[in-house]
């Protein structure tokens, strides 16, 4: 008979082939408990030559665990979260914790939905990389208590576990390294608005404008939502300003390129005429004919490091106050910044 159609072979069927009892194999297939070596090895035999596979459901009822950990994204297509997914993965496969990974598309509907299902499956834990800054969800996740990390998102009142990168000293050395090169009329593209990484970021582009004397322009800063598309349309608002800037920051990487995009466009050069500098250095931003000076984040840290809090949490290691985790960022400096001009 095939396997396709052979019953499916239980816990006690490998016991009597074991000549032992089936709390015996459970515990010589699981690891917990003594079982002597002699007979751990016949137990292992007798499952593999049955072809028996212990199931996970029941385990999980047994266990009240299912060993399965939800992670939220923004969106998925954006190349700076490949890393971090992988830095999440890793952590949790290394514990034998499965991940279920959902996109939200930066929509709060479906972010909710997604939670909702996600909690009804039992999954142990969650980490957020989506969440905006005044998600009600936070809020009941804490109510039922489930355990969770905010991954480089902050909620605007709770308090809770969190693991991010430094966006606001990020932007700071960027906005130190222009104004070294004698930039005063530096543009900021911020990102979408109900983003606490974005005001993080925005931030550090205001606090470096005051450490330096220089006025703060609202002329000089425009708004996107993280996608190339409206890093064109900011920089189509900021060319339209009496007087233009000789320099921008863009809050992440694809904005910066939809820039580039709309100066090449204008016959602005870059960076003779207008240095720009990105953030998050996605992959395709070392390329050679794009060479972007940009922001660099421990991306694959920032996923493990969430992932073992996490796991920290739901073992009730970590039982104090909610804590913060800030990795620090490394500016690479490539192609695309330059000494200012005389008039600028």
């Amino acid at each position: 008979m095939s396997n396709a159609v052979r019953s499916k072979i239980t816990i006690k069927q490998v016991a009597a082939a074991s000549g032992v009892a089936p709390s015996t194999v459970s515990n010589a297939l699981t690891g917990k408990g003594y079982v002597a070596p002699e007979t751990r090895s016949r137990v292992v035999e007798a499952a593999a030559s049955l072809g028996y596979r212990a199931s996970s459901l029941a385990r999980s009822l047994r266990l009240q665990q299912t060993w399965s950990v939800g992670l939220l994204l923004a969106d998925v297509s954006n190349p700076f979260f490949p890393a971090v997914v992988r830095g999440v993965e890793d952590v949790l496969w290394g514990k034998e914790y499965n991940l279920v990974l959902c996109n939200t598309d930066y929509r709060k509907d479906k972010e909710a939905a997604y939670l909702r299902h996600l909690l009804d499956k039992r999954l142990d834990g969650l980490i957020l990389a989506s969440t905006a800054s005044d998600s009600d969800d936070v809020l009941r996740l804490q109510a039922e208590r489930v355990p969770f990390v905010m991954l480089n998102r902050r909620h605007v009142s709770a308090k809770t576990y969190y693991v991010g990168m430094d966006n606001e000293g990020g932007v700071g050395m960027a906005m130190e390294h222009l104004l070294a090169l004698g930039h005063r009329r530096i543009g900021f593209i911020k990102g979408r608005a109900d983003s606490s990484a974005a005001e993080e970021r925005y931030q550090g582009y205001l606090k470096a404008l005051r450490q330096a004397r220089i006025p703060f322009d609202e002329a000089l800063v425009a708004y996107g939502d993280y996608t190339i598309e409206s890093g064109h349309a900011a920089a189509v608002g900021l060319m339209g300003r009496p007087r233009l800037p000789t320099a921008i920051v863009s809050a992440n990487d694809f904005m910066a390129f939809g820039a580039m995009a709309l100066f090449k466009e204008r016959g602005l050069r870059v960076p003779e005429e207008m240095s720009v500098i990105g953030f998050d250095d996605i992959f395709v931003s070392a390329l050679p004919w794009i060479e972007l000076t940009t922001v660099r984040p421990q991306s694959w840290q920032l996923g493990a490091s969430a992932a073992e809090l996490l796991l920290d949490l739901i073992a009730g290691r970590e039982t104090g106050r909610a804590r913060e985790t800030i990795l620090p960022n490394e500016l690479i400096l490539r192609a695309t910044t330059a000494r200012a001009r005389a008039n600028g």
